[in-house]
């Protein structure tokens, strides 16, 4: 298979400065949910989200400002996989922040693609 990941990093596609990525985890404590949000930096392109992205997701008809981020570190939506276990990442860029509704896993091609909705609805 061709590795098309470094194509995601090129200087000619990518976010200079890339984004910030807002992890949550957490834990049961006491029969109560305790959270901890992790930030991390990845680098990566953005990309405005199109019809045909969203024709691939159940929310595609109900959300809008939605944007794909391409990177070549994996992005999660909400997830309970015993000790992996969180909600959706959210995505700052631009001051705005979006929460990740979807991910398409081409990890054989080298990346990852995450299609998130602006947080604030609009």
């Amino acid at each position: 298979m061709i590795n098309v990941g470094h194509v995601v990093l090129s200087r000619n596609f990518a976010q200079p400065k890339g984004f910030t990525v807002y992890r949550q985890s957490g834990e049961w404590i006491r029969g109560r949910w305790e959270s901890t949000e992790q930030m991390l930096r990845l680098s990566g392109t953005i990309t405005v989200a199109s019809p045909e992205d969203l024709e691939q997701v159940p929310e595609g008809d109900r959300v809008t400002g939605s944007m794909c981020f391409y990177s070549p570190r994996e992005i999660y939506r909400t997830r309970d996989d015993g000790d992996d276990s969180g909600t959706s990442d959210e995505i700052e860029w631009h001051g705005e922040r979006y929460r990740v509704y979807a991910v398409l896993p081409w990890r054989d091609y080298g990346y990852y693609k995450a299609i998130g909705a602006r947080m604030d609805g609009a």
